[in-house]
C-alpha cells in the first residue's frame, strides 16, 4: 500500500464526505476514491459503508483508522528525528499576507538565525507541509484549527473585507452587512481557500453564488469589471490600493493568525524574531 494513502484515509474518515476530504487534499474526487479502494483491496475488506448522509467507517474500518493514527504519528516522530540529527535549521511557513507587510523588519534577523521562509497561499496548503515534515513551524490562520497535537501561539487578528468595485451598487460604509453577500457573485481563489473555509464555516446556509479563480489578479481584475465582489483578510487589502476599488469591513467578521507546530521550543524561538503587531 502506498504511505501516501495513509493520510487520504485519515482525511476520509475525518471528513465523513469524499467531495471535502478531496478539496481538502487538494485532489479530485474519483482519484480519492480509487486510492480508498485500493486500501480497502489491500486489506480485504470494505472499510466505509455509504449512505446519503455521506461515507462512515466500518468495524474494520475502525480498527484500521485506530492503527494508521499510530503508524502516521510514528512516521512523523522519525521523520523529524532525522530531520534534526542532519539540520538545525528551522523551516518556516508563511502565508503571502504575512510576508508582505508584517516581516520586513524581521527577514535579515530571520536569515540570521537560520531560518528558511517557505510561502504557500493558504493555510491548509502549510498545514500539509506540516504534517508531511516538510516545514517545522507555520504562521497561518488558527482560527478554525483545533488539533490537541499541536501547539499554538497567537500572533494578530485581522477584519475580513469586501472588495468591490465602485459602479457595483454597493455603498461606501466602514462595514457592510453580512446579508448583502446574497446579491452578488463572490469570486474566491480555487480549493484549499482560508476564504472559501472561512465563507463554509459562517455562511453555509445562505445560498451564496461562488466562482472559483486561479490568481488573486484575475480576482481583482473580475471585480475591477464589476462582475462580482471578493472576500480578503484585511492583509491583503495593500494589493487592492492601486485599483481603484472599494474596500469596507464585513461585519464583524475577523481571524485570528498565529504561529502552529509540534515543538513549542521552536514555536517560542521564532516568536520572539517577529515584529510587533
Amino acid at each position: 500500500m502506498n504511505i501516501d494513502y495513509i493520510e487520504d484515509f485519515i482525511k476520509v474518515a475525518e471528513c465523513q464526505s469524499l467531495n471535502q476530504a478531496s478539496d481538502l487534499l487538494n485532489i479530485s474526487t474519483p482519484a480519492l476514491s480509487k486510492r480508498i479502494k485500493h486500501i480497502e483491496n489491500y486489506f480485504e475488506c470494505d472499510l466505509f459503508y455509504r449512505t446519503s448522509r455521506g461515507i462512515f467507517l466500518t468495524k474494520n474500518g475502525e480498527i484500521v483508522l485506530e492503527n494508521l493514527l499510530i503508524v502516521r504519528q510514528n512516521f512523523k516522530n522519525l521523520k523529524l528525528q532525522i530531520f534534526e540529527s542532519i539540520n538545525s535549521n528551522i523551516r518556516l511557513g508563511l502565508l503571502p499576507s504575512f510576508s508582505l507587510y508584517k516581516l520586513e523588519n524581521s527577514k535579515k534577523k530571520m536569515l540570521d538565525n537560520n531560518i528558511e521562509i517557505k510561502i504557500e497561499n493558504n493555510t491548509q496548503i502549510l498545514l500539509e507541509h506540516l504534517y508531511n515534515g516538510d516545514i517545522d513551524v507555520i504562521i497561518g490562520d488558527i482560527t478554525s484549527n483545533e488539533s490537541q497535537k499541536l501547539f499554538y501561539k497567537y500572533v494578530y487578528s485581522e477584519d475580513y473585507m469586501i472588495v468591490y468595485s465602485r459602479n457595483s451598487g454597493l455603498i461606501n460604509n466602514d462595514s457592510i452587512a453580512v446579508d448583502t453577500l446574497k446579491n452578488y457573485k463572490i469570486f474566491v481563489l480555487t480549493p484549499p481557500c482560508d476564504t472559501l473555509a472561512f465563507i463554509r464555516k459562517n455562511f453555509s446556509e445562505m445560498k451564496l453564488e461562488i466562482e472559483y479563480k486561479d490568481n488573486l489578479e484575475s480576482i481583482f481584475a473580475s471585480v475591477k469589471t464589476g462582475q462580482g465582489i471578493t472576500i480578503i483578510p484585511k492583509s491583503l487589502t495593500t494589493r487592492v490600493e492601486s485599483m481603484n476599488l472599494q474596500i469596507s469591513k464585513l461585519g464583524n467578521y475577523s481571524r485570528d493568525v498565529g504561529l502552529i507546530g509540534y515543538n513549542k521550543k521552536t514555536l517560542d524561538n521564532v516568536f520572539e524574531m517577529l515584529p510587533e503587531v
